[in-house]
């Protein structure tokens, strides 16, 4: 099954957070068997990888995004990287600049910076940033980015005296900087500021993306943007198998409930009532990119008709999936998703 009239080729790339297990500390086992994965993957004809940023998680989520990063990029050689995403508000914006500048140098000009607002209040409590600012402070932030990779001098030396942020990434004022989020004011800001969109729909993906793209397209229109190149990136879980409800009993559903709850406890206020645990068995499934090949082919097929998607990017090692099974399953996406999407032979 290949590229069907009135479609586009289609990127995959890997998600990943920097965890592999369940509540065990991270090791150099950990980090390994991400590099491997992602390694892997270059060879199999994956696109890129985007990692994402966290802090204070007992479980390990990757806290140094840019450091991750570079270590991938002297180990691949084709694949693009990106931050997906990066906590924007939370960072000395220069040293932001500096880091995506260094590493976008570094792999060639292959990086792609995603950044977006965050929400966990104890790490705006660690980093000492004020949470009721964050929306001011992506918007002054992006300014500040835009204008040192112009390669204009800022004025933030010794009183206000101009420094410049070097050095300057590979393609200057060209480099891409997308943005995530949700909410109508989120979309909004990614149509007037974003060069793509970094849509998390873990949940419903097809319902999700379809209405947050409802919003986002005419305000793309609104501020003179174009809607049919303008890069989505969907965000999600995809699994493929040839015995899904074996995979989703095992594996998978268990992965998933508890992704979810470390999330839903680390995004819960001090003082609010603590979410209750999710039971595997109870963990909704519908709209997932989870099932055999052609289920799968089917629904992002689907997914293709209501949206200009530009990209899927996946969760590729869910804490508590082992290593072997994320890698067969690399295989198996190269092997029988990648025909139906990308302009390339399949995977043998």
């Amino acid at each position: 099954m290949g590229i069907q009239d009135g479609q586009h080729s289609l990127r995959f790339s890997l998600w990943i957070d920097g965890r592999t297990t369940q509540g065990l500390p991270v090791t150099a086992t950990t980090y390994r068997e991400l590099i491997e994965e992602v390694t892997f993957a270059e060879q199999l004809g994956f696109d890129g990888v985007w990692d994402t940023e966290h802090h204070g998680f007992a479980d390990g989520y990757l806290p140094a995004p840019f450091t991750f990063l570079a270590y991938l990029a002297a180990r691949t050689q084709k694949m693009r990287l990106g931050t997906n995403i990066v906590l924007l508000p939370l960072w000395p914006i220069r040293l932001l600049a500096e880091e995506a500048a260094v590493l976008d140098v570094l792999s060639g000009g292959r990086f792609t910076l995603g950044v977006g607002l965050g929400y966990v209040q104890h790490e705006f409590a660690a980093f000492g940033v004020d949470r009721k600012q964050r929306k001011e402070r992506i918007e002054k932030g992006m300014q500040y980015l835009r204008a040192a990779f112009k390669g204009e001098t800022l004025p933030d030396g010794h009183e206000g005296a101009g420094l410049p942020v070097t050095p300057r990434p590979m393609y200057g004022e060209r480099f891409p900087i997308y943005m995530g989020g949700s909410s109508e004011v989120a979309l909004d800001r990614i149509a007037r500021l974003a060069d793509g969109f970094l849509a998390a729909v873990n949940s419903n993906p097809g319902e999700e993306l379809a209405k947050q793209w409802a919003i986002l397209r005419p305000r793309l229109e609104q501020y003179g943007r174009t809607t049919d190149s303008f890069p989505i990136v969907a965000s999600t879980h995809l699994w493929i198998s040839d015995d899904p409800e074996r995979d989703w009993t095992t594996m998978l559903a268990p992965a998933l409930a508890y992704q979810a709850d470390v999330y839903a406890r680390m995004g819960t206020d001090a003082g609010q009532p603590r979410p209750t645990p999710t039971d595997p068995r109870k963990f909704p499934r519908q709209g997932l990119l989870i099932g055999t090949p052609d289920s799968v082919i089917k629904q992002i097929q689907e997914l293709q008709k209501s949206v200009p998607l530009t990209e899927i990017c996946f969760w590729s090692h869910v804490p508590g999936i082992p290593h072997d099974a994320v890698m067969a399953h690399l295989e198996r996406v190269a092997r029988y998703i990648f025909p139906a999407f990308k302009n390339v032979p399949a995977t043998t």
